[in-house]
Order: C-alpha cells, then structure tokens, then sequence
C-alpha cells in the first residue's frame, strides 16, 4: 500500500495537540512542549524515525523531546566495556563444548532454547565450513543508585547478540536532538530560554553543543557488514566451482515493525560501502535458497547470487518460527558457508543462563585475562542460577526472592520485551513453579537508577513525569577464531521509559528513544 504524507502523519492531528494547552508538563509551559513537540515531530517524519503500524501505516517512532541526563564517566566505562565483551561473545560461542553444557540446564521447560541448542550440536558435529564470524552486538546498562547519597554505578542488563536493533534510529535521534537544541539555542525566545535554563543538562547542552556525543551506530554496524563481506568475497573458490556476485541477505520477520531501522541500514550498507543487501524471512530460505559445492555455498534466486553473510534481525524469539519452514530454513543457514550475524552460537552466547554463568569469576577466567575479568566484572549485577540440582543455594535465593521480591527481577532465556517479571508476578511464579520448571529461568538483582522529568512522545501525544534511562553500547567484531579483523565500539542508543514501567522495549511500547546529554 502506497503511504500519503497523510498517513505518515496520522498521529498529528489538532486535537492532540490541544491536549497541552493550559498546563506544565516536565516542569515546562504548554506552549513550550507543543513548539518542541510540534518540530520534533516534524524533524522525525522529514527524516525518517519512523516505525510501521499493524495496519501498515507508519508513525513516528515514540521520543524523548529533550536528551537525558547520563554521567560522563559511566558513559566512558560503558564504552571501553565494548570491545572485551565483543572479545568474550566471539570465545565463547567457538567453545561449544562449554556452551552446550552451560546451555542443557535450561532447555527442561524452555522448548524455544533446545531447539537452538539442538541446532547448535548438530552444526559441531558436522562441523562447520566457514570460521568467520560477525558479532553485531549491544550491551545494555542502567545506572544504580538507589538513594542521592549512593554513588552511582555502571550495572549491566543483559548482552543482546542476536538482532541488536536501532542502529539506524538510534543515529538520527541522536543528531534530531544536537541540531533541534542548536537551533533552539539561536532562536528560542526570552520565555523559553528561561524555562529551558532551567533544566540543567538542557541548559549546559545549549551551551555546549559538544555534551551530546556524536553516535555513528548506523554506520559502524554497515562497517561490519561490509568488512565480513569484502573478506567472504577475497576467500579463495574451489576449482570448479563457478563465481558468482554476493549480497548480504537480512533475516526479517514477514510483518516487521522496525522496517525503517532496518531499511536504514541497507541505505547505508549501499551507500558507504555498495554493498547490496536482500530481505528474506526464514521460510523463504527454503524455496529460493540451496547449498552447492563442498563448502556449502549460499546460493539465492536460482543460483545467480550468493550470500556472503546472513544478518538476523529475526529469529531471537519462538514466534519467529511458526513453521517447521522457518526452522528448515535457519538449519539451511547455519550449515552454509555463509558468515553468520550471529551463529547460533553466538546466540546461545547471549542467554540469560550465560549471563549467570558468566558472572563467576571462575567460569569468566576462562575466556578473559585477570585484567579483562576486573573490568568486565566492573558492570555486573547480581545474578542468580535456578539450577534443578542447586540444592540450598537456589533455596536460599529463592526465598529471599518471596520475600522481597522488589529486589530481583526473574529472567527467561528471551529477547524482545515484556518478558521478565517483576513484584508480586516474581513472587507468585516462584511460588507456583517446581524446581524443574524454575531452572529454565535466572534471577537478577534490580537495578534502581536514578530518576529525572521527561517529555516523552508517543503516536503524536506527549506525556510527561519521572523517567529512568537504560543506556546500550553496540560493538562490532570481526573473527576466524586465529585473526580479529575488527573489533570496536559501534555507537550507542539510550532508551528513556516512565520510571514505574518495568520494561524497556520501543517498538513494544514500553520506552522512547532519546540521547545523553554527558554531565560529570
């Protein structure tokens, strides 16, 4: 369906706008918030922070009017952070040996992750073609500081290793915010001055433009796709075998929300590096995809192209595979010569149960130095295994987990939002679950992080009020398992959510995307 600016815009209409007039809100006038509103929202058609409807319309993708305040030096230590966690994924994911045993603990209730680790086993033990690897990564963290007399400190989330999205949004908010406060900064009136002045972080980023830190997330993750397939390209074929041109092929869901995140990339990926890329869901790999040759080469749309790299940005949840098409058709890749963003390794790498394993000092030994372990172990939360055999020690835990259930959060082996529990849901499922049951989960402590006003946006209507940010770093890693051909920070997105919302998904509802402002 062909969208008019109409459609696009659907969610700007008058009287959503009059909801402001008449009151504050985030501590600002209403006929401030409706002007920052109203060229937000401009600004975000006009240059497409846009997400898809299910009725296949598109919006804007719900933001933060303003940037949010975030410690400069926790921003600096989620960044150093990137590249030995991309250095551990990578390790992690080649010993399947280790991954797979770490895995099975979690598979007796969790059908999705067996499969995953079934699939996983299988490719091992055949034993894989291509050695390369490409990790698109990120790395969530909140800040903890439970009182004004704590200091704060840099907690990891979790590591998203499969489908790390926004990469693209994530650049242009970003840059919406620097120029709209820019311009702001040049044309604001007396009023509005005054009542932006203040809001600290907003009155020091109009001063220095340089608080809000440049993100090239969109054009660090084409970096890597593009590395991985200029160095497919320069692998050697085997006599006989017939050249043909690559594309990078992207795994979508058939009704995909995020399209223009998705689609920014592949402008960028043509345009920086003219690299073409292709869209296939996973049940498409089984009509349009085959393997020739003894390498297992990807060959699409008849054999004329081959895959030199295959990017998920689907397949990180069971509703991904409705079929036994879309598992035929992950088990067609995994097998390829293709280089995999990620390996099912590399996703098994980022479950929860992973996370938890990882978090003893032991276990981490043995894929970091001591200094590695030091600063990785610098972020870390605590996490809790709910092993069926972890006899007192989860009884314990998990009593301290009825008791004061606020304290933790409970974590399946998910991605994607809305699947932890929080409160009284902890409190009620631990109750209800046996241990079998139980193991397919971890236990984490709860970050409290401190809160700030917000003006959030959201299908054209502005809501304000107390706000916690999660700030995520994507890293980029490019490896043979001998040889790192790339390994960096990628850039970074910061999410801002209503302080009493317990999840941090955009796309599902429960957060905007915003920028930091950096204050010391």
């Amino acid at each position: 369906r062909v969208l008019g600016m109409a459609d696009i815009l659907a969610d700007a209409s008058e009287p959503k706008r009059r909801k402001l007039t008449g009151e504050s809100l985030g501590g600002l006038p209403a006929d401030l918030v409706a002007r920052l509103r109203d060229e937000t929202l401009a600004w975000a058609v006009t240059n497409g922070v846009l997400v898809a409807t299910p009725d296949e319309k598109f919006v804007h993708a719900p933001c933060a009017l303003l940037p949010f305040a975030f410690p400069a030096s926790l921003y600096s230590q989620a960044a150093s952070l990137s590249k030995p966690f991309n250095t551990l994924v990578d390790r992690v994911a080649r010993d399947t040996e280790w991954l797979h045993m770490v895995t099975r603990g979690v598979v007796g209730h969790d059908d999705f992750t067996g499969r995953l680790l079934k699939l996983s086993e299988a490719v091992a033990a055949e034993g894989a073609t291509q050695p390369l690897q490409l990790g698109i990564f990120r790395s969530d963290y909140m800040v903890h500081q439970p009182t004004d007399d704590d200091a704060p400190r840099l907690m990891q989330v979790e590591l998203n290793t499969v489908s790390a999205s926004f990469g693209s949004l994530s650049t242009k908010v970003c840059a919406l915010h620097r120029e709209l406060l820019a311009r702001w900064a040049c044309s604001a009136s007396a009023a509005e001055a005054a009542s932006l002045s203040r809001l600290p972080h907003i009155d020091a980023a109009l001063r220095d433009n340089a608080l809000l830190p440049r993100n090239t997330s969109e054009s660090d993750i084409c970096k890597g796709l593009a590395a991985a397939h200029e160095a497919y390209c320069k692998l050697p074929i085997d006599e006989g075998e017939e050249h043909v041109p690559c594309v990078v092929v992207m795994v979508v869901q058939p009704t995909e929300r995020n399209v223009i995140d998705q689609r920014g990339i592949e402008i960028c990926l043509w345009a920086a590096h003219a690299v073409p890329l292709l869209r296939m869901s996973l049940a498409e790999f089984v009509t349009k995809a085959s393997l020739h040759g003894c390498r297992r080469r990807l060959r699409l749309q008849g054999g004329s192209v081959e895959a030199s790299v295959v990017y998920f940005r689907a397949g990180y949840t069971p509703n991904d595979y409705p079929t036994c098409s879309e598992w035929e058709g992950r088990t067609l890749i995994e097998r390829s010569y293709a280089v995999k963003c990620p390996s099912v390794a590399q996703q098994l790498a980022g479950t929860k149960k992973v996370q938890q394993v990882l978090a003893s000092p032991t276990e981490l030994s043995k894929f970091a130095s001591a200094d590695a372990v030091a600063q990785l172990r610098s972020c870390f939360a605590g996490l809790y295994g709910l092993d069926e055999d972890g006899g007192e020690r989860v009884v314990s835990t998990v009593a301290k987990a009825i008791e004061s259930p606020d304290s933790f959060v409970l974590k399946p082996q998910r991605e994607g939002g809305g699947n932890n529990l929080f409160g009284v849901e902890l409190r009620e499922a631990l109750q209800r679950m046996d241990p079998s049951e139980r193991s397919a989960y971890i236990l984490m402590e709860r970050i409290v992080p401190p809160v700030a006003d917000a003006l959030l946006m959201k299908g054209g209507v502005v809501e304000g009020g107390k706000c916690a940010c999660e700030l995520g770093v994507y890293g980029v890693f490019l490896g043979d398992g001998q040889r790192v051909l790339l390994n960096q920070m990628a850039g970074h997105l910061l999410r801002v959510k209503i302080a009493t919302v317990n999840e941090g998904g955009v796309v599902a509802g429960y957060a905007a995307l915003g920028s930091p402002v950096l204050y010391p």
